[in-house]
């Protein structure tokens, strides 16, 4: 992962070290909550008493992003006009059924919620939230929680790219990644066929499961790499493992046909490599 997402993970797993690590507002813990979330028991109570439904989730959204080095105040559900107004549109990320969140990604739901990304396990979805009592449960918690059903693009609005709006991916480097990039390509090297898969973020992955097709799980740093597009609008991609030789593709301008033609960039006489975009 990028140095800001293992930062994410090194304040989730400090606040939250295990699944069953519970924050609450009241009791032992409520010094803990009200520094997390900016917002005390009484307060919470009080609002209650009076109809209310107020919880820590957006709170603790914001107490992440502080954390993590942000300026402008993360904890609101208009997650979209936020990283609008501290002049990063490109951090916003909409849900939709050909990409997905991934580690330390601060999700808006479509329930009116927030909280953030964390693994998945299989095709569930693990998040760190506040907001997991209210009123009858006499509290309001913080903790780690896992999707009850499989993960639904539908049930998420969109989600703030941390790699985006702390500006360490590849799309950060002076020329914007075009949309017809992102998703999954076939690259095809003489008989060997692998699929790629392009984040906004600056990040990519392979895979020879094609299996995983229309799907967009993260497959580990091992099989991930970063690319960029260089003045000469060449897409360079530079793997984690350094085993892998650098690839280019070329040209990246919005004219380009979902198809393409590479090479390998360590010298080696080896086939070309082919490129067609297949799937979002």
């Amino acid at each position: 992962m990028s140095a800001v997402r293992d930062k994410a993970r090194e304040i989730i797993d400090g606040a939250l070290p295990s699944s069953t690590t519970v924050i609450t507002s009241n009791g032992a813990t409520a010094a803990k909550y009200a520094e997390m979330t900016g917002l005390t028991h009484k307060r919470l109570t009080d609002n209650w008493a009076g109809g209310g439904i107020m919880t820590g989730c957006n709170g603790f959204t914001g107490w992440y992003g502080t954390k993590l080095g942000s300026k402008t105040y993360l904890g609101g559900f208009d997650l979209e006009g936020i990283v609008k107004k501290a002049g990063k549109p490109q951090a916003w990320v909409l849900s939709t059924a050909g990409n997905r969140p991934q580690y330390g990604d601060i999700l808006r739901h479509a329930s009116f919620h927030v909280d953030v990304a964390l693994d998945f396990e299989g095709e569930r979805l693990w998040r760190a939230a506040g907001g997991q009592g209210g009123k009858k449960a006499g509290c309001d918690m913080i903790k780690r929680v896992k999707g009850a059903t499989d993960y639904d693009p539908k049930k998420i609005v969109g989600w703030i790219d941390i790699d985006l709006y702390f500006g360490e991916a590849g799309a950060q480097q002076g020329i914007a990644v075009p949309d017809w990039m992102l998703g999954w390509w076939q690259i095809t090297e003489g008989q060997s066929i692998y699929y790629y898969y392009f984040f906004r973020s600056g990040i990519v992955q392979f895979t020879s499961n094609d299996a995983l097709i229309g799907k967009c799980p993260y497959l580990g740093d091992d099989v991930s790499g970063r690319f960029s597009i260089d003045i000469g609008r060449n897409i360079v991609i530079a793997w984690n493992d350094s085993s892998y030789a650098r690839e280019s593709f070329a040209p990246a301008d919005d004219a380009t046909p979902p198809a393409l033609k590479g090479r390998f960039l360590d010298g080696a006489a080896r086939a070309p490599l082919q490129a067609k975009k297949i799937a979002p």
